[in-house]
C-alpha cells in the first residue's frame, strides 16, 4: 500500500537545498569515519605478526574499541542536544582523526588496545549524533531516503578505501616503518582536517542556513513542527520513561544484533577472503573486499527509496538481514571460489540495505523530546554487539577457525531477523501515532 505523502513544490526545493547542502556533507564525513574504524581490519594482515597479536589478542583489540563506544554514546548525544552540533561534530572528528593517526607509533598489545579504546570515545557520539541531526532537518517520511544515502558512504568508503589500504599495507614503506602504520597516519590526518572544516559547513537549525530563503526556512520549521506536535501530543514525559518502553529495546535488539555481525565482518572478512585462496596478495585482498561494498552502493539507495515510497519499514529492514546471514552461511559451507564471490556480493547488498528503512524507525515510533537519547540507545547496543561478537570469535576462531566465525555471525543474523518481522510496526499515520503513545 503507498502511503507516500505529496508535497508541495515549495517543499521539494526547499529539501533537494537541505540534501544538497547538508546531507552530502555528512556523506563525506561517515566516509572517513568508516575508513578509520575498519581499518584494523587490513593492518591485521601484517599488524599481528609484528606485535605478536594472536586470534585471541586481536579479537579483544577488535572488541575494545566498542567498550567506549557504549560508554559515551548518550553522553555524547545528550551534549549534542543541548549545544551547537556543528562545533560538538567537529569536536568529534578532530579527536578520532588524531587518535587514529597516533596509532601509528604503537609498539605492542597494550598500546593498541589504549588506542581502540580512545577511538572509540570519539566515535561514539557521531553517527547517533548524525541521525539525530538529521531529524531537525528532515521529517521522519524522507528519513529512510535520507539515511541511506548517508550510510552509503560506509559501502563507497569500503569499496574505495579496501583496494587502497591493501596496497598501502604492502607497498608503503616509508622511512623503513611497515605498511600497517603507515595505514593509520595516511587514513587519520585526513579526518582531522574534515573537523576544521565541520565548523563552517554544517548549520545548526534550518533558522540559520542563510542558503535557504525566507519562505522555505518557514516551511520546513512548520513541518518539523507540526510533525512533533503531533507526536508530543501523543503522551507525555517519554524522557523519563524512556528505559522502560518495550518498543526501543526491541530496536536496539535487532541493532545490536545484526550490528554484531556486521562489525565482525569488517575485522575479520579480510583475514578469511585471505583463505580463499593461497595465491592472493595483500593488494588483491583488498580489491576483492571492493565488490561487496560496490554491490551495496548501487542497491542501497534504491532500496531506501522503494521504503520511503511504500512506507513499509518491517521488510525492507528484515530481508536485507536475512540475506546477509544466507551469504554468510554460503561463505561458511561452499567452496568455489565464483561462488563465494557471489555471497560476497549478496553480503555487500545485505548488511547496508537493512540501514535506511530501519534508522527511519526511531523518528516513526520514539516520542521527539526522547529521540536524541533513544537513537543513542539504539546504537550503544551495536558496540554492546561489536565487543561481545569480535571477544567471542578471538576463541571460537581459536577452536572452529574462521567458519565458526561465519556460521555465529549467521545465527546473530538469524535472530535479529526473527526479532524484527515480527514486530508490530506502523504502516500508516494513525498507526504511528499510536505507537508513540506507549511511550
Amino acid at each position: 500500500m503507498n502511503h507516500s505523502v505529496a508535497v508541495p513544490e515549495l517543499g521539494v526545493r526547499t529539501l533537494r537545498k537541505v540534501r544538497w547542502h547538508i546531507v552530502s556533507f555528512a556523506f563525506l564525513l561517515y566516509f572517513f569515519n568508516v575508513v578509520d574504524r575498519l581499518n584494523v581490519g587490513f593492518a591485521a594482515l601484517q599488524m599481528n605478526k609484528d606485535l605478536d597479536i594472536t586470534a585471541v589478542d586481536f579479537g579483544f583489540v577488535s572488541a575494545m574499541f566498542f567498550v567506549s563506544y557504549f560508554f559515551f554514546q548518550v553522553p555524547s548525544n545528550m551534549i549534542l542536544q543541548r549545544t551547537k552540533a556543528n562545533r560538538w561534530i567537529a569536536f568529534i572528528l578532530c579527536g578520532w582523526g588524531v587518535v587514529t593517526a597516533a596509532t601509528f607509533f604503537v609498539q605492542n598489545v597494550t598500546q593498541m588496545l589504549l588506542c581502540r579504546f580512545l577511538l572509540g570515545i570519539f566515535e561514539a557520539g557521531f553517527f547517533p549524533g548524525m541521525i539525530f541531526y538529521f531529524s531537525r532537518w528532515f521529517p521522519s517520511r524522507e528519513m529512510a531516503k535520507v539515511t541511506a544515502f548517508f550510510m552509503l558512504a560506509g559501502s563507497l568508503s569500503s569499496a574505495i578505501a579496501s583496494p587502497i589500504s591493501g596496497w598501502i599495507i604492502e607497498h608503503l614503506r616509508w622511512f623503513d616503518y611497515a605498511g600497517w602504520r603507515w595505514l593509520f597516519a595516511v587514513e587519520g590526518i585526513p579526518t582531522a582536517l574534515l573537523g576544521i572544516m565541520t565548523v563552517f559547513f554544517l548549520t545548526n537549525t534550518p533558522q540559520d542556513a542563510k542558503w535557504l530563503s525566507k519562505e522555505e526556512k518557514e516551511w520546513l520549521t512548520s513541518e518539523l513542527a507540526k510533525e512533533q506536535s503531533g507526536k508530543e501530543k501523543a503522551g507525555s514525559l517519554r524522557l523519563a520513561r524512556i528505559f522502560s518502553n518495550p518498543t526501543l529495546w526491541r530496536l536496539a535488539g535487532i541493532y545490536g544484533f545484526v550490528q554484531g555481525a556486521a562489525q565482525a565482518a569488517a575485522f575479520w572478512l579480510p583475514g578469511i577472503i585471505k583463505q580463499f585462496s593461497g595465491s592472493f596478495s595483500d593488494t588483491e585482498v583488498g580489491i576483492v573486499m571492493a565488490l561487496p561494498f560496490l554491490c551495496a552502493t548501487i542497491t542501497m539507495p534504491l532500496w531506501g527509496a522503494h521504503s520511503d515510497k511504500t512506507n513499509e519499514r518491517r521488510y525492507h529492514t528484515g530481508l536485507p538481514i536475512l540475506l546477509f546471514g544466507l551469504a554468510f552461511l554460503v561463505l561458511a559451507l561452499v567452496d568455489s571460489l565464483p561462488v563465494k564471490m557471489l555471497a560476497l556480493a549478496f553480503y555487500g547488498i545485505g548488511t547496508y540495505c537493512y540501514y535506511g528503512p530501519f534508522w527511519a524507525l526511531p523518528g516513526m515510533l520514539l516520542s521527539p523530546s526522547a529521540l536524541a537519547v533513544s537513537v543513542a540507545v539504539i546504537n550503544s547496543c551495536s558496540s554492546l554487539g561489536g565487543f561481545g561478537t569480535n571477544y567471542i570469535n578471538g576463541y571460537v576462531a581459536t577452536l572452529f577457525g574462521t567458519t565458526g566465525v561465519l556460521v555465529f555471525s549467521v545465527l546473530l543474523c538469524l535472530i535479529s531477523f526473527l526479532l524484527v518481522v515480527t514486530m508490530p510496526i506502523a504502516d500508516d499515520k494513525a498507526t504511528e501515532t499510536k505507537a508513540s503513545a506507549t511511550m
